[in-house]
Order: structure tokens, then C-alpha cells, then sequence
């Protein structure tokens, strides 16, 4: 996680490989990857890794390519139950064997599955009683890695949910004091697991999706991609990236496996259930275990019998504690549609239009991306000149319109930066140039999380508006350092399966991930195969009428499926609403620059009585600023299931340029709002 007082360090996530959109990384991953693999001895890609291991670096870029280091996959043998094993340093993982086929009449037959699971562990075992069970991070996507959501926030997803009392207290049926009684009776006080998988086709878990025979055959068609610039970038781009789409959709559809037919949304909701289940039976083995590991047989019979009822397996009736993002969010709602008696708690964070997503035109998610824009250069104005480099005194109109006509400048005339400079860390910059699409995509990104990353974007448009685009390239050219190390530790680390093609398939989707997400979307949705030139066009000039300056990127989502024939074996039509077991709780930042706060208050009416929650910001879901008053909120949610009045807005306690505005009160939410700006100025990367 980065230090929110170093921008430098945190300028790196503009230029992170992102899942979501085309970034320019892209080009850089791919070409790092082919040059390490055609030409780098293998000797050297494994000092690399040495490097790698024996620095000990706690940063984001080593969780990123800790799956690899500390591979844990190969030696865990996948299981019908749930069997944890250490690993990752405080986590404990697993591979659980489920039907590929969920509809088939003999679900012990057919083709497998087998996901990757990991669990932060709760501070209280699972006899306590304030054990709150296990809460399901689900990252977004489609098709971002769950494993690596956790590894990065569980831990502080878990201080942010987890209770403030004293965890290393016996709190049992078997405590004979009447504080430790007392105690355990509070309903506040919570302790969870944190639990997150990789989904079917993704990442770790197996059989992997690639619609590409090698990591380098992707290699370049990634390099051929960025190169070609983004929609908008020129007069041809849009039928060079149509040419391309069809022929990525036709060779996709074409791929020879029966996975292609499970990876959608709905398969997933089975799999939720089943995993949750087996949790309940872990839960009650586990339980058993240590109930003989304290106590001798003659325990008195009464306490005995509530100690079992309580962590007993609820067979067929175990219920879900859930908080998705994104993506995250089409998860849930599928999830409490078709689940609805099994909801315990769950929060829908950055709430997607699930119907929209269905349909597959994706016209309810850009509305409030502008005012994204225009927030931040207000914040600019309020901070000054010594915070902000785009400050004029003629206020942030001005400025907004100095960073999107910064940006539209690059559309005509590139700019070169010549090589030879050497930087504060000693490297010495290579020839690079910048384009549209390179500041376009960037800009894009930085509106999701605002704090970390808009004033480095506008430090870099700043230089650029005066003809030096150095700042900028030495950023590029240090995270193509920092990609040179990952991937080649990445290379030298990954497994070797039996199956050489599954082996193939397994290493291109761990370092050039994509594929899943478009099986995962193109499968999902129903309007998008076989559509027209004439038709894309007339959508593209729509989403224009609701944001000129991004809508292009977001375009280049839905046309990745133009020509995905392949139909899904279950795909769940809705209807998304329901009575479900518990409320609901919806959260947005007010300003959001891909999920309107509109649509969390859309899915509220879905599914009655739920509460939307929004703190006033700007970024993508409500993690993306720090919020003391929407933490509590949470918190209250997960250990009661108490609800915030409707239409609450919540604080928040730092904004872009201006800092931390709003300090803690007290020592215990102190260390929490650092908990919330650590996730906040990681949250994009």
C-alpha cells in the first residue's frame, strides 16, 4: 500500500495495467514480456526474482506478483470441502472442486471446476461469540482477480469491519465471568473472516480461459493494440479497432472448451452458495476441533448442547455476508435475486445498472463523469498555486477547460521527449513519445480515484501545456521497470502443469489478463452480437451526449463483443428485484465517474426496503475517498444490521489537492481514517 504523503510513488498507478480499460501499460507489458521471453537468459530472469525475494518490499507492485513468488496453487490439492492451507503470510488458501455445469443431472459427473479461495482469517476463533462469519470481498471487472483484491485490502477491509474491542478475550458458551457474559452478549462486537476467490477461468483457478494459443501471440496483439490509439484518436481508429474486435470475438467464440459455456454471471451465484455452505461445515469442524483441543468430556451437558447449536453446519441455509464494488455489484444483485433468503448483510459499493449491464448497452454509467472533472478543478482553485500547477485566478472554469483542451492538443500534435535526461533516482530517460491516447486513457483513469491520482495527472498536463513532456515519460518509463521485474519474476515462478495447453492458457491469463472478462461480458450480455457499423456509431454518437470527452474509451467495452457467438448454458434473465431475507445497503460517492450515484438509488426501489448511502465525493465507489461517518455506517450494517436514515450523504475527510480537511476524533478513529487514505491512495492501482 502506498504512503499518502508521497505522490511520486503513487503517480505509478496511472500507468498500471488496469482490467477495466486500455491504459498505456498495455504496450509496455507486452513488449517487456516478449522481449524477456525471445531474448533474456533464463538465468537472468531468475536474479530478478532473487531480487525480488530478498528485498522484502512491501509494496503494492510485490502483492501483485506474490502469486507467482510464493506460488501456493500447485501444492494445494483441490477438494469437494473447504481445506485451508498457510499461506501468503497470514492468509490461508484453497482450491475447491466444484461442477463446471450446475444444471446437469448428476452434479458429481461432467467437467470440473476448481477455484482459487483465500481467507484472512478472524481475530476470534469460530467459537467465540462474537465471530461474525465470513464476509465476501468481490471484486470487479468482470474478471479482476479476487485473490489479488484481498491480498491488497482485506486486512483493511477487515479493521474497518471488525470490532474495537479486545480480540485475544475468551468470549465463549464456556466463559464463567459475568463481564466476559456481558460482553459476549453485545451484537456489536463482530469479528469476521474475509474471504474472496477467483472465479471461474480467472487467474488462479482452474481450467483457465485464453483466447490465444501463447502469451506471446497476445503479446503482440496487445502491442499492435495500444499502438493503433483509441477510438477518437483519428479518422481511422474506429474501423482498425472494429476490424480487430471482430476478429478477437470470432476467434474467441471458436475456442475449443466447454468452460466457455460456464465462465458468465449466473454459474457464479452456484458457486457462491456452494462455497458458503461448505464454509457452514468448516465452521462446524473447525469447532469440534477446538471444543476437544479446552475441554475435557465432562463439561457441563447444557452449555455443550448451545455450543453446538450455534456453530453447527446449517445445512441448505447458510446465509451470505457480501460487499461488492462494481462489477461487484452485477454479482450481487444476480445473487439477491435469485438468492434472496440467503441474504445475511450485503453492500452494493459503485452500483452498476445490472438490467443496462444485461442488455449490454451500458448508456446509465457515464452521466456524472463530467461533474468528476469540474470537482476537481474546484479543488484546484480552493488549494492554490502551490498545490496546483493548473491554478489561474480566472477559477476552476477556466481550469477544467485547460485540462480537456491540454488533452484535445495531443490529438494534432504529439509530443516528442528526447532521451538522455538523467532523473532525481538516477535513470536516465529514454526517447518516448506521447499521444492522445496515451493522456486520454490516463486522465480516464485518474477519475476513479481523484485523491492519489489527479494531481499527478494534472502535474504532467501542466508540463505539457508548456511543450515538456518529460515528467510524464520518466512515469512511463518507470513503470516499465517496475513491469520488467514483476513479469520476469512472474515468468520464472509460474508452474508447470502436465497439460501443456492448459499450462499455455494458465500463464497468458496470469500475466496478460482479459480474456475472462470479455468471456464473462460477452456471454452476459444479449444485444451486442451481429450489430451493425452504422448502428455502433449511432450508440457511440449517444454516449457523446452524455460526456463528449470520454465517452470513446468507454465505447471500446461493448465493441469487444461484436462478434461473440457463443451463447452462455444458464444465463439468469432477471427480473433483479426481490424481497430479500435482510435490506440491502447501496453505496456511491456522489459523484461517480462510471456508476452514477442515480443507480444505486435505481436498484434501492428493485429490491425494498433498502437504504442508499452516499458520501459527498468524487471517485469510484465509496472506497475511492476516506469517510469516517460512511466507515461507521458500515461497520453498524455488518454486526447489526442497523440501516442509515434514507437519503443520509456522509462527510468525507479528505479531497484532492486540499488534503485532510477534517481530522479524526479520538485515538480508535484515527487509526482508522489512516485505514481508509491507505485503500483510498492504493484504490486504483
Amino acid at each position: 500500500m502506498n504512503d499518502p504523503a508521497s505522490t511520486s510513488s503513487n503517480a505509478n498507478a496511472l500507468l498500471t495495467v488496469s482490467p477495466r480499460y486500455l491504459t498505456t501499460a498495455g504496450m509496455t507489458a507486452s513488449l517487456l514480456l516478449l522481449i524477456l521471453t525471445l531474448m533474456f537468459p533464463r538465468n537472468e530472469i531468475v536474479q530478478v526474482k532473487n531480487f525480488f525475494q530478498e528485498t522484502g518490499d512491501a509494496t503494492r507492485s510485490q502483492h501483485q506478483i506474490a502469486e507467482y513468488i510464493n506460488e501456493p496453487w500447485s501444492s494445494i490439492p483441490p477438494s469437494r470441502e473447504l481445506e485451508y492451507h498457510d499461506c501468503f503470510s497470514g492468509f490461508q488458501c484453497a482450491r475447491i472442486d466444484l461442477p463446471m455445469d450446475w444444471n446437469q443431472t448428476d452434479l458429481t459427473a461432467g467437467p470440473r471446476v476448481q477455484l482459487a479461495v483465500a481467507r484472512l482469517p478472524a481475530k476470534v476463533p469460530v467459537t467465540d461469540h462474537r465471530y461474525g462469519g465470513i464476509l465476501w470481498l468481490q471484486s470487479g471487472g468482470p474478471g479482476e482477480s479476487g485473490i489479488d483484491f484481498i491480498l491488497k485490502y482485506g486486512e483493511c477491509v477487515q479493521a474497518i469491519v471488525d470490532s474495537t474491542s479486545n480480540p485475544d478475550k475468551r468470549l465463549d458458551d464456556f466463559s464463567s465471568s459475568t463481564e466476559t457474559r456481558t460482553q459476549s452478549q453485545n451484537e456489536d462486537q463482530r469479528f469476521y473472516d474475509i474471504i474472496s476467490i477467483d472465479s471461474r477461468g480467472l487467474n488462479n483457478s482452474t481450467p483457465c480461459f485464453s483466447c490465444f494459443p501463447s502469451t506471446s501471440s497476445k503479446q503482440l496483439w496487445n502491442l499492435q493494440s495500444v499502438a493503433e490509439g483509441a477510438l477518437g484518436s483519428s479518422d481511422t481508429a474506429f474501423s482498425t479497432i472494429w476490424a480487430r474486435s471482430e476478429a478477437l470475438s470470432k476467434g474467441c467464440s471458436a475456442i475449443d472448451t466447454k468452460l466457455a459455456y460456464h465462465v458468465n454471471t449466473a454459474p457464479q451465484i452456484a458457486d457462491m452458495v456452494a462455497i458458503i455452505e461448505q464454509h457452514g461445515q468448516w465452521r462446524e469442524r473447525e469447532a469440534s476441533k477446538l471444543f476437544v483441543e479446552w475441554h475435557d468430556q465432562s463439561v457441563l451437558s447444557d452449555k455443550r448442547l448451545a455450543f453446538e447449536e450455534r456453530t453447527e453446519w446449517k445445512k441448505g441455509q447458510e446465509k451470505l455476508l457480501f460487499w461488492g464494488f462494481s462489477y461487484g455489484t452485477v454479482i450481487g444483485a444476480h445473487f439477491a435475486a435469485m438468492q434472496p433468503h440467503r441474504i445475511e448483510r450485503m453492500i452494493l459499493d459503485g452500483v452498476v445498472d445490472t438490467p443496462d449491464y444485461m442488455l449490454g448497452t451500458r448508456l446509465h454509467s457515464l452521466w456524472d463523469i463530467d461533474s468528476v472533472v469540474d470537482r476537481q478543478a474546484e479543488n484546484c482553485f480552493l488549494a492554490g498555486a502551490e498545490r496546483c500547477p493548473l491554478y489561474t485566478t480566472a477559477g476552476s472554469v477556466q481550469i477544467a477547460t485547460k485540462i480537456r483542451s491540454t488533452i484535445l492538443s495531443l490529438k494534432d500534435n504529439l509530443l516528442g521527449v528526447p532521451g538522455g535526461l538523467r532523473g532525481e533516482d538516477g535513470r536516465t530517460l529514454a526517447p518516448d513519445l506521447i499521444t492522445y491516447s496515451d493522456i486520454l486513457s490516463t486522465a480516464f483513469s485518474a477519475l476513479y480515484a481523484p485523491i492519489a491520482d489527479f494531481p499527478p495527472l494534472v502535474s504532467y498536463l501542466a508540463d505539457i501545456s508548456n511543450g515538456n513532456g518529460t515528467s510524464f515519460a520518466f512515469k512511463k518509463q518507470k513503470a516499465t521497470d517496475d513491469l520488467a521485474e514483476n513479469l520476469a519474476a512472474a515468468l520464472s515462478s509460474s508452474p508447470s502443469n502436465a497439460n501443456p495447453e492448459e499450462d499455455s492458457a494458465c500463464l497468458t491469463q496470469r500475466l496478460l489478463p482479459g480474456d475472462t472478462r470479455e468471456a464473462i461480458m460477452c456471454t452476459d450480455v444479449n444485444s451486442t452480437y451481429g450489430i451493425t457499423q452504422s448502428v455502433y456509431r449511432s450508440y457511440i454518437a449517444e454516449l457523446r451526449t452524455q460526456c463528449p470527452f470520454f465517452a470513446d474509451i468507454f465505447a471500446q467495452v461493448r465493441m469487444k463483443c461484436i462478434d461473440w457467438s457463443l451463447r452462455p448454458s444458464w444465463r439468469f434473465d432477471g427480473p433483479f428485484s426481490a424481497q430479500t431475507a435482510h435490506p440491502l445497503l447501496m453505496l456511491s460517492a456522489v459523484r461517480d465517474p462510471v456508476t452514477p450515484l442515480k443507480n444505486a438509488h435505481t436498484l434501492s426501489t428493485r429490491f425494498p426496503p433498502s437504504v442508499v448511502l452516499a458520501v459527498d465525493s468524487e471517485g469510484h465507489s465509496s472506497l475511492s475517498t476516506p469517510s469516517l461517518c460512511m466507515a461507521h455506517h458500515i461497520r453498524s450494517y455488518f454486526a447489526t444490521g442497523a440501516l442509515p436514515p434514507p437519503d443520509t450523504v456522509c462527510e468525507a475527510n479528505e479531497k484532492s489537492f486540499l488534503g485532510v480537511f477534517k481530522e479524526a476524533e479520538g485515538e480508535e478513529d484515527a487509526e482508522l481514517l489512516e485505514v481508509l487514505r491507505r485503500i483510498s491512495w492504493g484504490w486504483n492501482e
